[in-house]
């Protein structure tokens, strides 16, 4: 895989680097980066939604005329209990996953480089602002080559990125007065449901999740924050099923026939 130069302050703790999935890359096409992270043993950083404390990485571009960096894609997080609370973030190795659009007035033989302003955080007892400025290489040919090492790291970052809800799951949301009640039908057993929220502040991140199974329904009560101001039109985040499978989640709240809405 192509990687990136980089100038880190201070070079403790974690590093970060860009990582190029093809070799070369046609006018008009996309190149696929990731952000790499590699944390040390007992340090952790985190997910788009931090939790109760910390803050997730930030990436300021800065890319040549006519090129286009897509959004960032998340892989699913970890519940990290802390003295401060409850975060949702990662350790070890991370990748994040986006896309660079070339233009299609880019000449081949040519080099577009890519670079960003790169802040995060990282924590273990204590936690700890990193930068780094990055850059990469783009090469641009009259055909689109893929780096077969990075094309392996890329279907593994992939495969921890969450996917779309199936409608089979049926998914619905229901306001109780301390609780949101996640229901889905699953004809597959389903022994674990993680939550994990993309906003903040809608439920107890501590709190445990409990998880009942009848008929194929499966209800996950989450216990509401008690900083809730009020409830949302619709509950968005991730849902980790049976310890693996992880999908995307945007369903509406609707209130219990014995609640108002707050």
């Amino acid at each position: 895989p192509q990687t990136a130069q980089q100038t880190q302050t201070p070079p403790t703790y974690s590093k970060a680097s860009f990582v190029v999935e093809q070799s070369t890359v046609q006018p008009g096409s996309q190149a696929n980066l990731g952000i790499k992270f590699v944390a040390d043993s007992g340090w952790h950083i985190y997910w788009q939604n931090p939790g109760d404390s910390g803050e997730p990485p930030r990436i300021q571009w800065r890319l040549q005329a006519g090129v286009t960096a897509g959004t960032l894609q998340w892989p699913v997080p970890r519940r990290m209990k802390n003295p401060a609370g409850t975060d949702y973030g990662y350790e070890g190795t991370t990748i994040l996953l986006t896309s660079l659009q070339i233009p299609s007035t880019a000449k081949p033989g040519t080099t577009i480089e890519a670079s960003g302003d790169l802040r995060w955080l990282v924590c273990h007892d204590i936690c700890v602002p990193q930068r780094s400025q990055l850059s990469v290489p783009i090469r641009i040919a009259d055909a689109t080559t893929v780096d077969g090492a990075a094309r392996l790291l890329f279907q593994s970052a992939a495969e921890r990125v969450p996917k779309p809800l199936p409608a089979r799951f049926r998914p619905s949301v229901t306001s109780l007065p301390d609780s949101l009640r996640l229901s889905l039908v699953s004809s597959e057993p389903i022994t674990q449901a993680e939550f994990f929220p993309s906003e903040a502040e809608q439920i107890d991140n501590g709190a445990p999740q409990a998880l009942a199974t009848h008929g194929g329904v499966l209800r996950l009560t989450l216990k509401k924050s008690e900083n809730l101001q009020r409830l949302p039109e619709r509950l968005r985040g991730v849902i980790v099923l049976n310890g693996r499978d992880g999908y995307e989640l945007y369903v509406p709240v609707h209130s219990s026939p014995t609640q108002k809405r707050r």
